[in-house]
């Protein structure tokens, strides 16, 4: 499973690779592969593919329609949940392993939902793909935000305990977000700077956008800021504690939001 890392959005505004910033889909009966497929459903709804010209994003609404009976295990490998997008024609845009998927802790809520909710209950599960520095992704990332009409899910994750071996773990052994006291006070001073720079690069990206020309020397600065970051965020799943996690991506999804401006 790939680890989180922070999103250098200045590439944005100086590579266009001519593949729209969304694709609005509208869906219903989603096919699901997988154990997951016995007890939750995609929930019939508009849903939209995002992109910030490095990663793509979908954010789904599964509703839990048969409570399972036992606790489930999860394969230890592969440990993915992801989707391809479906075009018009019936093209299944498949993006393969490295697609769209999952974050642990995004896999985890589905965890929380077929362990411990209720029939009906929903939750949104976002999906993330790293499409940047490849060409034969970039040409799949065109079709899907000028093709996409539909999306299935694919689940390498979930299966009933007994028709898993040993190389398996239960559920109730994964933790959505590590912790790690000894260098919480660092990933504390590390999100610290790393906000402070996302509100900086608002600025710069405004700038950018309404042909400020000194933003163009500000360009390098932000992008080895944003290297740097990227290196240090890069074990941030499993070593921040849930709070940490919880700030960080809130802090990201202000990058996200720009996306939408």
């Amino acid at each position: 499973m790939k680890k989180l890392f922070v999103f250098a959005m200045v590439i944005v505004l100086f590579c266009s690779c001519g593949i729209p910033k969304e694709r609005v889909v509208t869906v219903s009966n989603v096919d699901i592969s997988g154990q997951l497929n016995d007890y939750v459903k995609v929930v019939d709804a508009t849903y939209k593919f995002t992109n910030d010209g490095k990663n793509a994003f979908i954010t789904v609404k599964f509703e839990l329609t048969t409570a399972p009976d036992g606790k489930l295990c999860r394969k230890k490998h592969p440990e993915e949940i992801r989707i391809n997008a479906i075009s018009e024609a019936g093209d299944v845009l498949d993006t393969d392993i490295y697609g769209f998927e999952t974050s642990r802790t995004e896999t985890a809520k589905l965890r929380d939902l077929l362990n411990s909710g209720k029939l009906g209950d929903t939750k949104s599960i976002s999906f993330t793909w790293d499409y940047f520095g490849s060409e034969s992704n970039k040409q799949i990332a065109s079709r899907i935000f000028n093709e996409a009409t539909s999306f299935e899910v694919i689940d390498g994750t979930f299966d009933r305990c007994s028709r898993l071996s040993e190389s398996t773990t239960h559920w109730d052994d994964l933790e959505a977000v590590g912790s790690s006291p000894d260098t919480g006070d660092d990933w504390d001073q590390v999100l610290n700077e790393y906000e402070k720079y996302v509100d900086e690069y608002l600025k710069f990206y405004k700038k950018a956008s309404d042909g400020d020309l000194s933003a163009v020397t500000e360009y390098m600065t932000m992008l080895e800021r944003a290297e740097s970051f990227s290196k240090k965020l890069s074990n941030a799943e499993g070593s921040m504690s849930a709070s940490q996690m919880s700030r960080y991506l809130k802090i990201t999804e202000k990058l996200y939001s720009l996306g939408d401006n």
